[in-house]
């Protein structure tokens, strides 16, 4: 019975006690290079005072279970946007989801007319039991896109034995590693399935197992004790184990026979349960003094990252999907859990690839169309203050004007008009960007706070820039007017001459890290200079650059400038405002760009090349390059819409 044992302690207590079943979720910055997730409260539906969320699919979907008035756990599904759904039960009183696929089937137990709890399959059709091994009982617990289940369930026999449904096929049971007892937790899109089993000697192991393998032991962290949860496209697992002597219980990460112990928020215990394509692991732990358990997140060989609480004293950690997104639970400063989704530090890409394929954006490991057509312009910004980046897509000549897509969801038509460029900032340094647009015969305007349009300027600009180039607070706009110079708008109150110039590319950063923007612009036939400080130009290389793109690529302190000189000299990177190193021969089709794509606290930089693709480029990893697609891209932009 240990397994139904657990399923209760997971599925109605909740409780804190020592239960190896239990998970944490919810962050703050565990080190020196802050990074920030954002927390967002899935709340309860029908306004219950509970609820915890269990599984989430790619494209976003959440389920889990929250209580009743009556004190009865039902599921729910739960889109964002698009509200709640209730699947149901089986004609019993109670129903707990445990995962969900990209299509929105969900998999989980429910209790029968009967009063027994069977595995089922739902969809906006309605709730299927997917029957058992021959006992009275069976609980689904996770369903990978084409739609196989796996689970655990009670044989003729009177064992409980992990089973994988295919649909059309039905329930196979996939043994044991020679004991009594399996349960399946995971399987992937190749349908590879973890989960525990016991040995003949009645000690449990983690196992894979695979149609060509059958059940593999994936051995321990030194102890007696081990447990698969999660499994990703790749083959890498994610569990806890026993350490040597059974002094503790760990996460562990397992790829290709090696098992790495993924260590501690500084507590004794930690617990691994999910894990994505891109390998980051989801799960819980004690903190320092083991006073509490918080949910946590593990990125490669970087350390843990605490998730931290709604306010109360615990989290959990589920479940995490391809784009990043990592959904559980957390306790309330009222003392009630909820579910919870958190949104990871990193940026995601967003990639027009041109009229043939439209616009797509990478969330992590997940490509997901963002539009059909292909924009002229797009520019990204937090316009309603919520946390969260906003776009801006000016989608001329296909219809034209500028439209913004909100918090990820919502497409809001800003104006009819095309522009010329575009620009955004926080322009008067009260927590929202501002937009500003160029307009052909109307001049330059700026689209502040979401709310109310103001003019900036009667001349149109050919090209901006935005930086904190006085380190005063407020973002400054730098306006390429051609014929009449390039203007900073200073502090939100006054332009002012910078040079009677006309750049061809200009990006803003830091390169000396004295808390001031400097900008980099490169000039048709004076090559390429920085306006230091506010206030002084200095040369920095005589042939002009095709783009620039600016970030901290590597340990150091000081910002890198990465300049693509065009098919003739290809792209270069300028380290610590010292040294110039060669990285391609080649020249990118879309301008540089440079950011945090995996939330380490690092930039990587994304160039596209005319034969081979779009690519990203790292100084941590082991392999520079990252192959991300075969297709070319006209523009690149990074912005947190997650």
């Amino acid at each position: 019975m240990r397994s139904v044992i657990r399923r209760a302690d997971v599925a109605t207590n909740r409780g804190w006690g020592y239960s190896l079943l239990m998970v944490a979720v919810l962050l703050v910055p565990l080190q020196a290079a802050a990074q920030t997730w954002v927390p967002t409260d899935v709340g309860a539906l029908g306004g219950a005072t509970y609820s915890y969320a269990t599984g989430t699919s790619d494209n976003g979907t959440v389920v889990g279970s929250y209580t009743t008035a009556a004190g009865n756990s039902h599921g729910f599904v739960w889109n964002g946007g698009n509200g709640w759904n209730d699947p149901g039960t089986l004609g019993g009183t109670y129903t707990s989801p445990e995962g969900v696929n990209r299509i929105g089937q969900v998999t989980g137990g429910s209790s029968t007319a009967g009063g027994l709890t069977h595995a089922f399959r739902w969809t906006l059709s309605g709730m299927v039991d997917i029957g058992t091994l021959g006992g009275n009982y069976s609980y689904g617990q996770a369903i990978n896109n084409p739609g196989q289940i796996v689970g655990g369930s009670l044989t003729t026999g009177g064992q409980y034995h992990a089973f994988v449904w295919t649909p059309g096929v039905g329930m196979t049971d996939l043994g044991t590693l020679g004991g009594t007892y399996s349960w399946a937790y995971g399987i992937n899109d190749v349908g590879q399935v973890v989960g525990e089993a016991t040995l003949a000697s009645g000690q449990s192991r983690g196992f894979l197992w695979s149609g060509a393998t059958g059940m593999v032991d994936l051995g321990t962290l030194g102890g007696t004790f081990s447990v698969a949860r999660g499994v990703n496209n790749s083959g890498q697992v994610a569990g806890y184990a026993y350490t040597a002597a059974n002094a503790a219980v760990h996460a562990f990460r397992w790829d290709s026979s090696t098992m790495t112990d993924l260590g501690t928020l500084g507590g004794t215990n930690s617990y691994g349960y999910g894990i994505n394509d891109a390998g980051l692991v989801v799960g819980y732990g004690q903190i320092t003094g083991n006073t509490a358990y918080h949910g946590f997140v593990r990125k490669g060989t970087t350390p843990m990252v605490d998730l931290g609480t709604l306010g109360g004293t615990q989290s959990s950690a589920m479940a995490v999907n391809n784009s990043g997104e990592v959904v559980g639970y957390a306790y309330t400063a009222a003392g009630v859990y909820h579910a919870a989704v958190w949104s990871g530090p990193w940026k995601d890409l967003v990639v027009n690839f041109g009229s043939t394929y439209g616009t797509y954006m990478l969330r992590q490991a997940a490509w997901t169309p963002l539009h059909s057509w292909s924009p002229k312009l797009i520019v990204t910004g937090d316009f309603d203050g919520n946390g969260l980046d906003d776009l801006a897509i000016d989608f001329s000549p296909n219809n034209g004007g500028v439209w913004l897509w909100m918090n990820h969801t919502t497409w809001v038509q800003l104006h009819d008009q095309a522009v010329t460029t575009m620009a955004a900032g926080d322009f008067d340094h009260n927590g929202k960007s501002d937009l500003v647009l160029s307009f052909p015969g109307y001049g330059l305007w700026a689209w502040m706070n979401n709310s109310t349009w103001r003019m900036l300027n009667g001349i149109e600009a050919a090209h901006l820039a935005v930086g904190d180039l006085d380190g005063g607070g407020f973002d400054e706009l730098i306006a390429d007017f051609q014929v009449y110079g390039t203007w900073e708008f200073r502090n939100n109150t006054s332009w002012i001459l910078i040079t009677t110039a006309s750049p061809t590319a200009m990006v803003t950063t830091d390169l000396d890290n004295n808390g001031k923007a400097d900008l980099v612009a490169s000039f048709p036939t004076a090559g390429i200079w920085i306006f230091r400080n506010n206030t002084t130009w200095t040369f920095l290389h005589s042939t002009p650059a095709k783009s620039l793109a600016a970030g901290q690529l590597d340990a150091g302190t000081q910002a890198d400038l990465v300049v693509d000189f065009g098919a003739t000299y290809g792209i270069w990177t300028y380290r610590n405002s010292s040294s110039w190193a060669q990285l391609d021969t080649r020249t990118s089709t879309a301008p540089l760009l440079i950011a945090d794509f995996d939330g380490d606290g690092r930039d990587e930089l994304v160039i596209s090349l005319a034969a081979y693709g779009v690519w990203r480029y790292s100084t941590v990893t082991a392999v520079a390059w990252t192959y991300l697609s075969s297709q070319p891209a006209t523009a690149l932009l990074a912005s947190r819409v997650h």
